[in-house]
């Protein structure tokens, strides 16, 4: 078994521990300040009903307000050369299911979440990891989370962040409700996901802590 340790023990002091102000404190920084409030909000959110089976141009977009750029590749290959692939799989991952309330399964490298990942890492040229994670994430918020090199160093690099995070909500579903009361708390932000807030959190500590 892959052990976690210090990264559910961050997570944990982040949410309900000794950096909770902190983590309270960033969650309203960044969400009155930053570009990023508005990534999983532009055009209504890439999960939104009418368009949750379908990259758009507004997704694309939106991977600009998460510092990803060149982006004109990306959106060609993501809403014309790949766009009944990524569709086929998009339509078997659910919408409105969250991370803490999902098998493992719906991570494993054969199911369609590992897929469309490898897809997309691969639009717009050359490998492309984190803007697969992000688009990703714009599209099923509650499911994937948002990863980029500075959640992955405050992480200290987990083998697999998905079964990281994953691990974490389900080793104890206090959690969830802890990332909820957060979230409330911060006020104002009560339509973001819980995987989100938790970038939101890690990103920021990781900015501050550099």
């Amino acid at each position: 078994m892959i052990d976690y340790a210090h990264q559910h023990d961050l997570l944990d002091r982040c949410v309900r521990g000794t950096h909770r102000d902190e983590s309270l404190a960033a969650l309203r920084r960044y969400f009155e300040r930053y570009t990023g409030r508005w990534f999983e909000r532009f055009a209504g959110g890439g999960d939104d009903p009418p368009v949750a089976n379908t990259v758009t141009e507004a997704d694309v977009l939106a991977l600009n307000f998460l510092s990803i750029t060149s982006l004109a590749d990306v959106a060609i290959d993501t809403t014309m050369t790949h766009a009944y692939q990524i569709r086929t799989l998009l339509e078997q991952i659910p919408v409105n299911v969250p991370m803490h309330a999902t098998a493992w399964s719906t991570y494993d490298r054969e199911a369609p979440a590992f897929l469309l990942w490898d897809l997309i890492r691969s639009c717009g040229g050359g490998h492309r990891p984190v803007t697969a994670a992000k688009l990703l994430a714009r599209k099923r918020p509650q499911l994937v989370p948002v990863y980029d090199s500075r959640v992955k160093a405050v992480l200290k690099a987990p083998r697999s962040e998905w079964h990281c995070l994953w691990s974490w909500f389900h080793a104890d579903p206090a959690r969830a409700t802890a990332v909820e009361e957060l979230r409330r708390e911060a006020g104002g932000i009560t339509d973001i996901s819980l995987l989100r807030c938790l970038d939101v959190v890690l990103w920021m500590r990781a900015r501050a802590h550099a």
